[in-house]
């Protein structure tokens, strides 16, 4: 019968990855985590095939090699069905990080991380106003919640808490819409969208901790995972807080320590564009100037802007946007903080900006490093 078996399975159709596969393709997988749906393999009778009993024995299935004994079909052998980094019991194996669940050669894989894995941030539940409720949009899936049931277990409260979404709704209009929470996409390694509860399962608490200070923007771009182990700096710049005997100097302090905490430490994926986005706050300033025409504004802001501003000349990036080659208003006029403001990285690699100051008084110097992350 072992040569009729092995025949016969040359005209019985292999099975395609995605049918025996636990999760979707594409996938986020870590070390351990089951990937094969032992269910869906094929079974065929013992006589076939008696090599794969051997096999279960082999691989100490005693349960596989009991069950197959008394019915007398054996399941296919996952090392029949799979290619690299899967166990034979259907776990993921033989990487550190967050893997990929893949197909190669027609059959099932994980693909270890790249060195380098960044994504776009990318909005996941929607809420929009309606008359005494709103309307959750989720992944393509809606739910209605009413005002009276308005709650912490009701409403995602991980990027605005249930205090402002209640002000939002107050004064927003039937119709208006606010994203509640955000997951990844668009990954540079091509994997499936990370929900926002998968995020610190897929990458750790760092990347949820770093998304959710940073009041993220639809398409910003995320580092998730960097295992490079050389850093060189492509980029440095100093400047000067500067003193305006007519101006709050105090207060022009403040922000620029506000602007510095925004931009201090974010990475930048190659070819993309970054954000200071981090959840800071800024105080208005009065500029007597009439010149200026700016009246109150957040002064202040300008000195670490310019450290910025040309340390990503010097590094060969293109004039940030919302900046202008002003030695004073480098920041312009129109440009929000938030989001207004960007640094394209054109190298190959991850850059990081390191900013700082050292002092609060008139003469404080600002530092600007731009560094390039090497495998």
């Amino acid at each position: 019968m072992y040569p009729f078996g092995n025949a016969m399975g040359v005209h019985i159709p292999s099975q395609s990855p995605e049918e025996i596969a636990a999760l979707p393709i594409g996938s986020t997988v870590l070390n351990g985590t089951n990937v094969i749906n032992d269910n869906t393999l094929h079974k065929v009778p013992v006589l076939y095939h008696p090599k794969y009993l051997v096999q279960a024995a082999l691989n100490q299935n005693y349960i596989e090699l009991f069950t197959s004994l008394v019915t007398g079909a054996v399941p296919t052998p996952v090392d029949a069905v799979v290619n690299s980094d899967i166990s034979n019991n259907g776990d993921a194996e033989g990487f550190t990080g967050p893997g990929m669940l893949t197909v190669q050669n027609n059959k099932l894989a994980v693909n270890p991380p790249s060195t380098f894995i960044y994504g776009y941030v990318t909005p996941y539940t929607i809420a929009v106003k309606n008359n005494g409720s709103i309307q959750l949009i989720q992944n393509n899936k809606t739910t209605t919640v009413s005002v009276q049931d308005f709650s912490n277990e009701t409403i995602p409260n991980e990027y605005m808490d249930l205090n402002d979404f209640e002000t939002w709704y107050n004064n927003s209009n039937v119709g208006d819409n606010v994203t509640l929470d955000y997951g990844l996409s668009n990954f540079s390694d091509g994997r499936n969208m990370v929900t926002p509860d998968e995020i610190t399962r897929d990458f750790g608490d760092n990347i949820s901790s770093y998304i959710q200070s940073r009041e993220p923007t639809s398409n910003e771009s995320i580092m998730v995972y960097n295992s490079g182990t050389n850093e060189v700096v492509v980029s440095t710049d100093q400047t000067i807080m500067n003193f305006y005997s007519d101006m709050d100097n105090a207060a022009r302090v403040e922000n620029a320590q506000a602007f510095i905490q925004a931009w201090n430490n974010t990475i930048i994926p190659p070819h993309c564009t970054g954000y200071g986005t981090e959840n800071v706050s800024y105080v208005s300033v009065y500029d007597p100037d009439p010149t200026q025409g700016t009246g109150w504004a957040d002064h202040g802001t300008c000195p670490p802007g310019r450290a910025i501003r040309d340390a990503s000349l010097a590094a060969g990036f293109p004039l940030p946007t919302g900046m202008s080659m002003d030695y004073e208003n480098v920041i312009n006029d129109d440009a929000s903080l938030t989001d207004g403001v960007t640094v394209y990285n054109t190298l190959n690699y991850p850059v990081k900006i390191t900013i700082w100051m050292n002092g609060t008084g008139e003469d404080a110097p600002i530092y600007c490093q731009i560094t390039e992350l090497l495998p």
